[in-house]
């Protein structure tokens, strides 16, 4: 585990420029600033951890049945927890807006292997 908290704290940069692109590319989304995004993507980190993996079992049978495709709609859900944990500063106007951007933050935090939980 070198460099731990390093390779965090790079994520949450990367992660947060992420939010802000979202906030320019997309209308219905309102990111107030920086600092913003940058507590957007740790509460996302968070919430990904410790709620998803929940709600990905409590909804196995759904997305099971729907061939993952009820995975965007967690995606979705989780980032609708965090647009209300940070609320006045972070807005996204609809249920499908969010849905949308998670989808792009997904692909993005991909390109970037934000995702990936590496040990080297």
């Amino acid at each position: 585990m070198k460099n731990g908290l390093g390779k965090f704290v790079m994520k949450l940069i990367l992660g947060g420029a992420v939010i802000m692109l979202m906030g320019y590319l997309f209308e219905g989304v309102y990111i107030k600033d920086y600092t913003v995004a940058f507590l957007v993507a740790f509460v996302l980190s968070l919430l990904n951890t410790f709620v998803k993996p929940v709600l990905t079992v409590i909804a196995f049978p759904i997305t099971f049945m729907t061939l993952g495709l009820f995975q965007l709609v967690i995606n979705g859900f989780v980032l609708n927890l965090a647009v209300d944990v940070l609320s006045p500063d972070f807005q996204i106007q609809s249920f499908s807006l969010t849905i949308l951007c998670s989808i792009f933050i997904s692909i993005f935090y991909s390109i970037l292997g934000l995702n990936k939980d590496d040990d080297d």
